[in-house]
C-alpha cells in the first residue's frame, strides 16, 4: 500500500513538473513593460537592433550598443545590401552620403536615438550629437510603455517556448503590434513589431533587446586603420555652430535616402528637390558601387 501511495505521489509530482506555465493576462504583461533612458538609467549594458521598412521602399537597419559607463555606438545600414550610411564609434562619426564627393568623418560626435510618440505617430529617429560646452552628449530613449498602452483591441497573450509569451493586439487606428516577452527576466521585452493596417510586412521592428547582460561586449574602437587602407576618400570636419551642424545633419538625411533613390526613379525627384539641383544618377551609382563594396568589408552588421 505504501509503495502504491509513493508511486501515485511521484506520478503527481512528475505531472506537475511538466504542466504548462500559466499564461499571464494582458494587464500583467503591461506591468512588465519598461522604458529605457540613457544616460539616466543605471544600466550596465544595452543592445538592440531596429529595422525600418518604409514603402518608398526604404529599408534601414539600426544597431545601438551601450556598455557602462560611457561606451556608446550606433551602426546604421541600408538593409538592402548592408552598406553603412552612418557609423558612430568612440565619439567618431562616419557619414556615407552617395551625393558627396567623399565620406565625411566627424571627430567629436555622440549617439542620439529616440523611439518615442509624436502625437498620433510613433517615430524612431537616429542622429549624432555635437558637443555642448565641450562635453559629448549621448542619448538613447525607448518609450515602450506608451506604445503598449495604445494597444487596446483584439488583445491576446499566448505561451511560447523557453518560458516566453507572445503578446498581440491592435490600436484604435487598426495598426497591429506583436511582441515577444520573457516574464521571468528583469527586462521582459525581447522584441516587438509594428504593422500598419493591411500591411503584411512590419513597418518597424525592435529585436534582440538585451539589457544588463553580463556578456555584452562594447564596440569601442573605430577602425581608422582599415578605412585608410581601403583607399576610400574621406574629409574630416568639425562643425562650428548651428549652420554647420544643420548642413551635416542634412548630409545624414541624404545618406539615408540617396541609396534608395539609386534604385527608385520616383525617389530621385524628391532627392533633387531636397538638394535643389539635378543629379547625375549614373555617375552617383558608379561611385557608390565602388565605395560601398569597400565599406561593407570594414563595417558589418553586429
Amino acid at each position: 500500500m505504501k509503495k502504491t501511495l509513493f508511486f501515485v505521489f511521484s506520478l503527481i509530482v512528475m505531472i506537475a513538473g511538466v504542466a504548462p506555465a500559466q499564461t499571464p493576462t494582458a494587464e500583467e504583461i503591461l506591468k512588465l513593460i519598461r522604458d529605457v533612458r540613457l544616460p539616466q538609467d543605471n544600466l550596465s549594458s544595452l543592445a538592440f537592433d531596429m529595422r525600418m521598412n518604409l514603402p518608398m521602399p526604404l529599408n534601414i537597419l539600426c544597431q545601438v550598443r551601450y556598455h557602462a559607463p560611457d561606451h556608446y555606438s550606433l551602426h546604421v545600414f541600408d538593409d538592402h545590401d548592408q552598406t553603412p550610411v552612418l557609423i558612430i564609434i568612440d565619439h567618431q562619426a562616419l557619414i556615407n552620403d552617395p551625393l558627396a564627393e567623399s565620406l565625411t568623418l566627424i571627430a567629436s560626435a555622440g549617439v542620439a536615438f529616440d523611439f518615442v510618440p509624436r502625437g498620433e505617430e510613433y517615430n524612431a529617429q537616429f542622429a549624432f550629437n555635437m558637443p555642448t560646452d565641450g562635453a559629448i552628449n549621448n542619448r538613447v530613449e525607448l518609450d515602450f510603455k506608451s506604445m503598449f498602452a495604445r494597444v487596446s483591441e483584439n488583445v491576446s497573450v499566448e505561451n511560447a517556448s523557453d518560458g516566453e509569451v507572445i503578446f498581440s493586439g491592435q490600436t484604435s487606428k487598426k495598426n497591429r503590434c506583436i511582441a515577444v516577452l520573457a516574464p521571468s527576466e528583469k527586462f521582459a521585452l525581447r522584441q516587438t513589431r509594428l504593422y500598419l493596417e493591411g500591411e503584411p510586412i512590419a513597418i518597424l521592428e525592435v529585436t534582440d533587446i538585451r539589457v544588463d547582460t553580463a556578456s555584452e561586449a562594447a564596440v569601442t574602437l573605430f577602425p581608422m586603420t582599415e578605412l585608410d587602407v581601403s583607399g576610400d576618400k574621406y574629409s574630416q570636419i568639425e562643425p562650428q555652430g548651428m549652420i554647420d551642424t544643420a548642413l551635416v545633419a542634412a548630409s545624414v538625411l541624404r545618406a539615408v535616402f540617396a541609396r534608395s533613390a539609386i534604385r527608385n526613379q520616383e525617389l530621385r525627384e524628391k532627392i533633387e528637390e531636397m538638394i535643389g539641383q539635378r543629379a547625375d544618377w549614373s555617375a552617383i551609382e558608379a561611385v557608390d558601387a565602388v565605395r560601398s563594396e569597400k565599406l561593407r568589408r570594414i563595417f558589418k552588421p553586429l
